[in-house]
């Protein structure tokens, strides 16, 4: 059975930024980052980066200076305390956003995302080995991911890469990091969005549009949308298991 909605008042008022808002999101494996770095969002990548030189586009600063550790270290669970220190707190970089204080953040149901069943998954390669698959190569990259059946029910992830091939065992699905609890053919899974253009999942900062409804459409809008996702690592699994994210007009997010 798909992950269903539960009934959505459209686009309900959760609260207003603050002066001093900082959200924990997963960064980029092995980057080190020093507090006070601007930091990307990329497209397609979903996670956040650092600012390249000469690049614009910075979402926000960081709030701490960490190493991220390598890709092979597991996404922690939701429920990570972000002050212990361990190798799993450091996925997560504190981002103190790019957006002043008194911005409408929304919950919104969202629609057009993609729903499977795993078949397998390979811990050493990050893969997830699909039933239906998504399309085309590369069409979900960047998109959040969420177990919301059997085992490993409830973690979150991002898709970093998609290789779209013949029979189930080749729709292969790679994750950010691996899963601290590995998931197996029990898994259920809903990926956040991707376009037909590729590489336009629905990640971290990334954008989407206003749909039907009233409700949010994450196969459209992704590098241009009138969203914004506002969500901190820890809260997202409580947004995904309704079908709903946090987000904010896209007007607001000031790109540095």
């Amino acid at each position: 059975m798909a992950l269903t909605a539960t009934a959505s008042q459209g686009f309900e008022l959760l609260r207003l930024t603050g002066a001093d808002d900082v959200l924990y999101v997963p960064g980029d494996p092995a980057d080190a980052i020093v507090r006070g770095d601007q930091l990307v969002s990329t497209v397609g990548e979903g996670v956040v980066d650092l600012l390249a030189a000469n690049e614009g586009g910075a979402v926000g600063r960081a709030g701490k200076t960490v190493t991220m550790p390598a890709a092979t270290v597991a996404m922690p669970l939701v429920t990570v305390d972000v002050a212990d220190g361990s190798e799993a707190s450091n996925c997560l970089v504190p981002v103190k956003p790019n957006v002043g204080a008194g911005i409408p953040v929304y919950r919104a149901t969202f629609a057009n995302h993609w729903d499977d069943t795993v078949v397998s998954y390979t811990a050493a390669t990050r893969a997830l080995a699909l039933t239906t698959g998504m399309t085309a190569d590369d069409y979900p990259n960047g998109a959040l991911l969420y177990i919301y059946e059997g085992t490993g029910a409830g973690q979150v992830n991002v898709v970093e890469d998609y290789d779209h091939a013949d029979g189930a065992a080749e729709l292969l699905l790679i994750c950010h990091r691996p899963f601290t609890v590995a998931p197996d053919s029990t898994s259920k899974i809903i990926v956040v969005g991707g376009e037909g253009a590729g590489s336009r999942g629905v990640g971290f900062f990334n954008r989407c549009e206003a749909g039907a409804d009233n409700a949010l459409t994450v196969n459209q809008g992704a590098d241009d949308g009138d969203y914004v996702v506002y969500l901190d690592f820890r809260d997202a699994a409580s947004f995904l298991k309704t079908l709903t994210l946090p987000v904010i007009p896209a007007r607001y997010l000031m790109l540095a």
